[in-house]
């Protein structure tokens, strides 16, 4: 493994700030429409999984929860954007977690979120909203089936299925995003006290809108970032001092 950014402070802290800003600048990327409402999908986001796999555990979603926070909170705080500040820093750390063989911790984060979003009003006894609570969760619970073979296709001796397996990746990876930011909305103080919606069945038609497109749209989000994170690291892998501080060597490209 890359020892020189886990074991020394100076390299953590300044490709925090390095990190930091480059993902500031991703941000401005434009967005896709959230129906429904006056929020995006930052495609600028959609590469937060990339700086887990360079980064490392650490740094990588640090630095993109620093990138975030920056953002949402100027030139003027975003209150909406508030509750939703950790979400692509847990997609940087699933990327890390599912290249190495920790991948279990990113499945269990993963379970965790769509176990605990049952009890939230929207969800509430799952067994009368069990349409709402698939509609919003039927792509997460995909990302979790195939989270244990991803390991598997990406150590595959064909170039193919390693490609294959680091779209699986990026696609699991945006998904522990995607996971957090449906538990979070589903929360009483976000919905209500934050968005200003007191009309639960609102809430709920509101997962309601157009899965199908937010389904291909975290299939193309996970294209981007593999089409983007591939190059990047064949070329970060191409500079000796760089490549031996970052943590590429666990990406097979």
């Amino acid at each position: 493994m890359s020892s020189s950014l886990k074991s020394k402070p100076a390299y953590i802290v300044a490709f925090i700030g390095v990190g930091a800003a480059l993902y500031y600048i991703l941000l401005f990327l434009p967005g896709l429409p959230i129906i429904g409402t006056s929020a995006s999908m930052d495609i600028g986001a959609a590469l937060s999984p990339i700086f887990g796999l360079i980064l490392g555990p650490l740094a990588g979603p640090l630095a993109v929860l620093l990138g975030n926070t920056v953002k949402t909170l100027t030139p003027a705080p975003s209150p909406y954007g508030i509750p939703f500040i950790p979400a692509a820093a847990l997609s940087a750390l699933a990327a890390y977690l599912l290249i190495t063989r920790k991948w279990w911790i990113s499945s269990i984060l993963l379970f965790i979120l769509i176990v605990v979003s049952m009890f939230l009003p929207p969800f509430y006894p799952v067994t009368e909203q069990w349409y709402v609570y698939t509609i919003a969760f039927y792509d997460k619970i995909i990302a979790l089936l195939i989270t244990p073979f991803i390991p598997k296709l990406i150590r595959s001796n064909s170039a193919k299925t390693r490609i294959i397996g680091l779209y699986g990746l990026f696609f699991a990876a945006r998904e522990v995003d995607k996971a957090f930011g449906c538990f979070i909305f589903a929360v009483p103080a976000v919905y209500e006290g934050v968005f200003g919606l007191s009309d639960l069945n609102f809430v709920r038609s509101l997962y309601l809108v157009s899965p199908i497109y937010y389904l291909v749209a975290y299939i193309f989000e996970a294209l981007i970032v593999t089409a983007v994170a591939i190059p990047v690291v064949k070329a970060i892998k191409r500079v000796p001092g760089l490549s031996g501080i970052l943590y590429v060597d666990k990406v097979p490209v």
